[in-house]
């Protein structure tokens, strides 16, 4: 606690002025019984207010750090409108790169069905020719049925080639969209390193002025001043668990 009396002096202060409270009650004088009901009233009223005081400092200089801190207003003002478009970009790549695959797709789908449906027919032909169940003029039908299936067959196997390079070709977007998503993460991530020192600057100042516990021997525990805050004692926190743990105990 900061100020000029002391923690002790101001118990002190309440302990005897308490006891002569006790005392004016006792013997029946209500006059100065208010007296000191004034006197403790007025002392209470006075150490809200430094603490007030004190809250109030500490929240001065964690925004006037942060008004320092250039850096904060440039990720507001520029990056994170930027990062928007960014990422609207991602979406337009990507649904131009879906829209290009399922076109492909769509296209070599019917070629494959129409050489595979002609292909079970010239099967089952065939499988007459080699049991020797064809006549002469039937043999003949089905040569000029093969010459024409090696025809399609070769047409449809080049455009089915093409739509399946051209699917292929439409995957080369998630390169560029891997390394927008990756700045942008960066991104967050400075942006979040910079609210947690802002948190940090709070839970610094409540840590300080929260009074010891004691443990179970009655002494005071030198390891309950305040929240658990991570890292404490670093620069930066480290790791999202770390992030939690110090939201956490600062009771967000």
């Amino acid at each position: 606690m900061g100020g000029d009396v002391s923690e002790a002096d101001r118990k002190t202060e309440y302990l005897q002025l308490a006891r002569q409270l006790v005392d004016r009650l006792e013997a029946n004088n209500e006059s100065e019984a208010d007296d000191l009901i004034d006197q403790l009233t007025r002392l209470r009223e006075t150490e809200l207010f430094r603490e007030l005081g004190v809250l109030t400092r500490s929240l001065h200089e964690a925004l006037k750090s942060f008004k320092v801190d250039t850096r904060l207003s440039d990720i507001a003002a520029n990056e994170i409108p930027d990062a928007r478009e960014r990422l609207n970009h991602v979406i337009d790549m990507t649904e131009k790169a879906a829209d290009r695959t399922l076109t492909a797709i769509e296209t070599a789908l019917p070629l494959a069905d129409d050489v595979g449906s002609q292909a079970r027919a010239l099967g089952e032909q065939w499988r007459r020719f080699r049991a020797r169940d064809m006549g002469v003029e039937e043999f003949r039908e089905l040569s000029r049925d093969l010459e024409e299936f090696l025809t399609l067959a070769e047409g449809n196997g080049a455009a089915m080639n093409a739509s399946l390079s051209d699917a292929l070709m439409a995957q080369d977007y998630q390169d560029l969209t891997g390394q927008i998503i990756r700045r942008v993460i960066n991104l967050v991530q400075e942006l979040e390193d910079k609210l947690v020192d802002l948190v940090r600057i709070s839970g610094e100042r409540m840590a300080e002025e929260k009074p010891a516990a004691a443990d179970k021997d009655g002494e005071p525990d030198v390891q309950g001043y305040g929240p658990a805050v991570p890292g404490q004692d670093e620069d930066v926190v480290s790791g999202q668990d770390e992030v939690d743990d110090l939201l956490s105990s600062l009771g967000f």
